[in-house]
């Protein structure tokens, strides 16, 4: 005898930032929180991100998740998260000023996304144009380099750029990417003046990211502070 599903699951919608796409969605059960809480448990950023992935894919109908911006991640499971444990989160906050602990409530609805429209098309010289793209959580978990603790903060930057970079465009060619090996990217990366490479650069360092600003004073010395997180793993770390 097939044992009963005791509720019935209700269904909301969103807006995928980058897209502007509608999608409905449902939160998340018990087998998909019992995932979530073993990889934060675990530490592993790696496991952690395939467990939020995974989430979204099992809650949202109609997305194709390894073509979310990590920001589209991010956004969808504060949205999801937040109707299925509640709308605030609690995070602990140290005084600037005494290190006492502050214990600090984050609601999920006041969350920002800094979304400009952008130009994704980098003019490099007459002849050259590079299309870029927002990084995406399926890229860096690919990523030799962005999960690795010992890397540098060259080896994060470069990584990081190549992960950003989608085709490059002349009249008669468009190289995709995805397709070069990271050495003759690298070498790409290497070949370019300061102008080009700071137009990179530039577009690298503006993509969107959730965050959350907040002043509070200090329970034991009362300081005026303020709390700034961004991105996923700060709101829910």
């Amino acid at each position: 005898m097939a044992l009963p599903r005791l509720n019935d699951v209700p269904e909301y919608e969103l807006t995928v930032p980058s897209t502007g796409q509608t999608v409905s969605f449902r939160p998340f059960l018990v087998k998909e929180q019992k995932v979530l809480m073993i990889a934060y448990e675990s530490k592993d950023v790696k496991q952690i991100l395939r467990a939020v992935l995974n989430t979204i894919q099992s809650c949202v109908k109609n997305i194709e998740i390894g073509k979310l911006a990590t920001f589209d991640v991010d956004y969808i499971f504060t949205q999801i998260r937040s109707k299925s444990v509640g709308e605030s989160n609690d995070i602990v906050m140290k005084c600037t000023n005494c290190q006492h602990e502050n214990q600090l409530t984050i609601n999920l609805n006041e969350i920002e996304i800094n979304l400009e429209k952008k130009d994704m098309i980098i003019q490099l010289n007459d002849q050259y144009t590079l299309k870029m793209k927002y990084p995406t959580y399926t890229d860096i978990i690919g990523d030799r380099v962005l999960l690795n603790d010992t890397r540098t903060q060259t080896e994060q930057l470069l990584a990081t750029l190549r992960n950003c970079m989608d085709t490059i465009q002349t009249e008669n060619e468009n190289i995709l990417l995805k397709d070069e090996t990271v050495e003759e990217i690298d070498d790409f990366i290497s070949s370019l003046n300061d102008e080009q490479y700071g137009k990179i650069a530039d577009f690298v360092s503006s993509v969107p990211t959730l965050s959350y600003t907040k002043k509070f004073n200090c329970k034991s010395c009362e300081k005026e502070n303020e709390l700034k997180v961004e991105g996923l793993q700060d709101f829910f770390s």
